[in-house]
């Protein structure tokens, strides 16, 4: 980027002070043009179709407009727009729908004075931004998504009717007890037992106990 060239901002927040505060933070570092300002999320599409800021700095919360819809209908007819959002949220489920709707960023207004610049300047480069926190909470949620997806595999869904089986089992009951109490014949709780034990893997009583155990489907008598 050329030194000389000054980079145009525009700012939506329906809050006024947290604007002029914007403003002042960059207007200190003698390289931001703030090219406009908008109230509400409705006058802030309009506003920004015309003017076409380098970068938008967007609040979630708005009126008329909300700042994730303000984000869709921007980028889905300026799908070079670059925009930072600028919140008071620290949610997972909030960072998603955004990065979703096309933002590049995401920074908490409580952290505005020490990240708004450096999200700045890495959007202009064509880069994302997140304030350390929000980077913190969203490799959280995707080491849990991987943890969640290694359970999953690593615990072969049982079907309803092989859970009552294995439930009974593992309290003792034997193969002519569980077909009374589940209504089903005594082969049938024979091949239950048998897919059981396949899918998990296990080859004696003792192990399906520890196991129902293990998955808290039975618990011990105190």
């Amino acid at each position: 980027m050329n030194s000389d060239k000054k980079i145009n901002i525009f700012i939506a927040d329906d809050h006024n002070l947290v604007r002029q505060g914007i403003v002042a933070i960059l207007k200190n570092r003698g390289i931001f043009t703030i090219v406009g300002e908008a109230s509400d999320g409705a006058q802030a599409v309009r506003m920004v179709k015309e003017l076409k800021p380098d970068i938008i700095l967007m609040d979630i919360s708005m009126p008329l407009l909300n700042g994730l819809e303000a984000t869709f209908q921007i980028k889905r007819d300026m799908p070079e727009a670059k925009i930072l959002i600028l919140t008071q949220y620290e949610n997972e489920e909030y960072i998603m729908q955004i990065i979703k709707a096309g933002a590049s960023g995401y920074v908490l207004k409580s952290s505005v004075s020490d990240d708004l610049v450096s999200g700045i300047m890495a959007l202009e480069k064509g880069g994302r931004f997140f304030s350390p926190s929000i980077s913190k909470l969203i490799l959280d949620g995707y080491i849990n998504k991987i943890k969640g997806q290694e359970t999953k595999k690593e615990s072969p869904e049982l079907t309803h009717r092989e859970r009552e089986v294995m439930q009974l089992l593992a309290e003792g009951e034997t193969n002519q007890k569980v077909a009374v109490k589940l209504y089903i014949s005594v082969r049938t709780v024979e091949f239950h037992r048998a897919n059981i034990m396949h899918k998990l893997n296990l080859h004696d009583m003792a192990g399906l106990v520890k196991y129902a155990l293990q998955k808290g489907i039975i618990q011990l008598n105190t």
